[in-house]
């Protein structure tokens, strides 16, 4: 059965079959109270709170365990931390290849974690799904919430688009609108239908932005930057060619400082395996000196454009007790070595990605989760099994 079989399949299994949310953990501390979670085939305990999943558990494959320890565990201190966790992903966060629900890493981690939780995830899903499909419709990150968003997206841009000019880009941006959505609180954000200074027609679009098909139209609101050297977050859609999208500039303080494009010009389509054909991509405008600022967006050519919000973080979120808080894996490795190459590729954006936002005041950290899978922790080349998924849920668990 080739990969793209695999996925396409997983998908079928994913609209009947769902599965228990994710939790996070971390390796006890000596004398501190834990809570454990058990992972083996066909059993273990479930998490205590609220779960929606999306998702599928798939077939089983050879189980190897590669860990000397069968538990993930989270410290009392750790876990009075986080009220609750969402858990956005692919097939691989939503159990596929794993025995039995409660044996997916996602579950592993939440019932550790012992908090509410959901899990939304598809199979097949790349980023631009994700972001499009579950993040924006679902995420309100807000200040003192205690607010645990996990990530492990990707495999499915690496198999399915690869290397080619523009997949990692699009990827990237992608990935982008969806952690600076999930890590700016909601008082740092101005959502674009909140906007009241406007010129032109301009209509609600999707559940936080507003849009226009006008050239000419403008919105113009005020930031202010409490901290200096941040940077401006523009989270806008793109489209696919075709799709008639617009574009805009952006003024700061009176003086234009960049372009947006509503037609994705990364020089690769979005057209995902999922059938997403438009996403929300983020730009990051400087801002220099500390103090009030003045924006401004004026579309300049016909077509569709949407402004979905607007921000600059007002705080070091990492040190903030209560702030949004995402834990990113790294994309996983596979049973295919040129498959690797790619990842490799892909996993190099990502660290500079999350580097930018971490300097911007973003708590966004990665999981190391690239090398933990060993070829005995696979049940196909994508997925982990049993052992491969005590793994996953082992790393993010060490890295909270």
């Amino acid at each position: 059965m080739s990969l793209r079989t695999i996925i396409r399949t997983a998908l079928i299994v994913a609209s009947v079959v769902g599965i228990l949310g994710c939790a996070n953990g971390v390796a006890p501390l000596a004398s501190v109270p834990v809570v454990t979670a058990t992972g083996s085939a066909g059993s273990g305990t479930t998490g205590t709170g609220t779960t929606s999943a999306t998702g599928s558990t798939g077939s089983t494959g050879p189980q190897s365990s590669t860990s000397a320890s069968s538990t993930v565990t989270v410290d009392a201190a750790q876990q009075g931390k986080i009220a609750g966790v969402t858990n956005f992903g692919d097939s691989i966060t939503a159990g596929w290849g794993s025995s039995a629900p409660q044996d997916a890493y996602a579950a592993l981690l939440d019932t550790a974690i012992d908090r509410p939780q959901e899990n939304l995830s598809r199979p097949g899903d790349q980023a631009a799904d994700m972001a499009r499909q579950w993040v924006y419709p679902n995420a309100t990150p807000s200040l003192g919430s205690a607010q645990l968003y996990t990530v492990l997206i990707g495999t499915n841009d690496a198999y399915l688009c690869g290397a080619a000019s523009g997949c990692v880009a699009n990827w990237q941006q992608s990935l982008a609108g969806s952690l600076a959505w999930l890590a700016v609180p909601a008082s740092d954000k101005v959502l674009g239908q909140n906007i009241a200074q406007q010129t032109g027609e301009w209509t609600p679009d999707l559940k936080t932005g507003i849009a226009t098909t006008a050239a000419g139209a403008s919105l113009s609101f005020a930031v202010q930057q409490a901290v200096p050297g941040r940077s401006l977050y523009l989270a806008y859609r793109v489209f696919d060619t075709g799709a008639g999208g617009g574009a805009a500039t952006v003024s700061v303080d009176g003086v234009p400082v960049a372009s947006l494009s509503a037609t994705v010009s990364t020089g690769h389509a979005i057209d995902t395996e999922n059938g997403t054909s438009d996403t929300i991509f983020v730009a990051s405008i400087p801002l220099g000196e500390a103090g009030p600022h003045s924006i401004t967006l004026t579309t300049t050519t016909p077509g569709f454009f949407s402004l979905q919000w607007a921000g600059v973080p007002s705080g070091d979120y990492a040190s903030l007790a209560g702030a949004p808080r995402v834990l990113i894996g790294a994309i996983t490795g596979t049973g295919s070595a040129a498959l690797n190459a790619t990842v490799n590729q892909y996993n190099a954006q990502l660290a500079l990605l999350v580097a930018g936002f971490a300097a911007n005041g973003l708590n966004i950290q990665i999981a190391p989760t690239a090398n933990v899978l060993q070829p005995g922790d696979f049940s196909d080349e994508l997925h982990p099994n049993d052992a491969g998924h005590l793994l996953l849920a082992q790393t993010f668990a060490a890295s909270l």
